[in-house]
């Protein structure tokens, strides 16, 4: 004998019922969610190039150590990253957080009493190709007695993503703008 429900169904067409609802359930849900799964998502690679790690900054002409006005170094970095999408136009983008500490100390022939430098964030694609190019300023101060400082820089960089892409396809390379002087002592001294 079949006992019925409230409902009218017998009570083994009542449990298939429930499990295709709980199916279809969740293929809805899954339709509205990203089809990348959460954790397939790299970040782009994030490097710090070498030759333009450090610098040596002279107050004249002269290559002498007497005429160091300060030295200063990317001394780390760190990222984190998320993908976003705009929901109204559906464009995807990687939203890397860049934190970059530097860190410098004081020459014997710096007038200005602090290191001003500036470095700069590249994004290159596939194929090597670059895709923007940012430069920001640093000052770190220095006093008679503080003759070496650090500062912190932290920086968004938006990476747009086409159908397909995800971070693995993306660099960003981190430097200090080193003049052409600057990068052949660099290659001359190497400091790493």
């Amino acid at each position: 004998m079949i006992t019925t429900t409230n409902f009218g169904l017998a009570k083994f067409g009542q449990k298939q019922l429930c499990a295709l609802a709980g199916v279809l359930g969740l293929l809805l849900l899954a339709g509205c969610t990203d089809p990348i799964p959460q954790q397939s998502r790299p970040c782009p690679m994030v490097k710090v190039v070498q030759d333009a790690a450090y610098m040596t900054r002279f107050a004249g002409a002269s290559e002498d150590l007497t005429d160091t006005s300060f030295e200063a170094r990317i001394a780390r970095s760190k990222n984190l990253c998320y993908y976003q999408t705009n929901t109204d136009t559906g464009e995807r983008v990687i939203r890397t957080e860049l934190s970059v500490e530097f860190a410098a100390s004081r020459g014997p022939n710096n007038p200005d009493s602090s290191a001003k430098f500036n470095y700069w964030i590249r994004v290159t694609g596939p194929g090597s190709s670059q895709l923007s190019s940012q430069e920001l300023d640093v000052e770190i101060p220095f006093t008679a007695a503080k003759i070496q400082g650090l500062a912190q820089d932290s920086v968004d960089v938006f990476v747009p993503l086409k159908q397909g892409e995800n971070g693995d396809f993306y660099r960003i390379y981190i430097g200090l703008a080193v003049s052409e002087k600057e990068l052949a002592y660099n290659r001359r001294n190497p400091q790493f």
